[in-house]
C-alpha cells in the first residue's frame, strides 16, 4: 500500500470494527438484514482494494487485485439472493474470514519491511481470523446461529483493528 492510501485501510478497518460492535451489541438483527449488511462491507472493501491496486507504485498488487474480486463477488451474491443467502451466510463469512486472513499475511509480509512496523501483530490477527473462520465453518453444525453471530463479531473486531494498525503504521513509514 502506498503511504498516501494509509487513510483506506484506515476507514474499512473502522466500518469493520463498528460492523462487529453492532453484531455483539444487537444479536437479535434480522438474520436477512445481516446478509445484505455483510453483502456491501464486503463489497466496499473489494472496491477499495481494487482502488489501492490500481494507484502507481503500489506494492502487492497482485493481492490487492485478488482480494478485490474475490470480496467483490462475494459481496454482489450475498446482496442479490438475500434467502440463498441466509442459508448460507455461515459458509460464506467464514470462507471470507479464512480469506481475509489469508490476505492479512500477504499484508503481514509488507509491513516487515517497514522499520518497527508491528508486522508480528498483523500476522498473530491474521491467524486469529483464521481460527475465527474456521470455527465459523465447523460451528453452525454444533451450536446453531448464536454461536455464529458471537464469532462473526469477533472476527470483526480483529479484522477491523489490524486493518486500522496497518492504515496508521503505513501513514507513519517514512521510506
Amino acid at each position: 500500500m502506498e503511504k498516501r492510501h494509509w487513510w483506506v485501510s484506515l476507514i474499512l478497518g473502522i466500518i469493520i470494527l463498528a460492523l462487529g460492535a453492532a453484531v455483539l451489541l444487537f444479536p437479535q438483527a434480522s438474520y436477512l438484514t445481516m446478509t445484505f449488511t455483510f453483502g456491501a462491507v464486503i463489497i466496499l472493501s473489494g472496491v477499495m482494494y481494487l482502488g489501492m491496486a490500481m494507484s502507481k507504485g503500489v506494492r502487492g498488487r497482485g493481492w490487492l487485485i485478488a482480494s478485490g474480486i474475490i470480496e467483490i463477488i462475494l459481496g454482489i451474491i450475498l446482496t442479490a439472493m438475500p434467502a440463498v443467502s441466509a442459508i448460507s451466510l455461515p459458509l460464506c463469512l467464514g470462507f471470507w474470514l479464512l480469506f481475509k486472513g489469508s490476505s492479512l499475511i500477504g499484508i503481514g509480509y509488507e509491513m516487515s519491511k517497514i522499520k518497527g512496523s508491528g508486522w508480528g501483530w498483523t500476522l498473530f490477527s491474521a491467524i486469529l481470523l483464521i481460527i475465527c473462520g474456521i470455527i465459523i465453518l465447523v460451528q453452525p453444525l454444533l451450536y446453531g446461529m448464536e454461536a455464529v453471530i458471537w464469532w462473526v463479531g469477533i472476527s470483526f473486531i480483529i479484522g477491523g483493528c489490524t486493518l486500522m494498525n496497518y492504515g496508521f503504521k503505513v501513514k507513519g513509514d517514512e521510506n
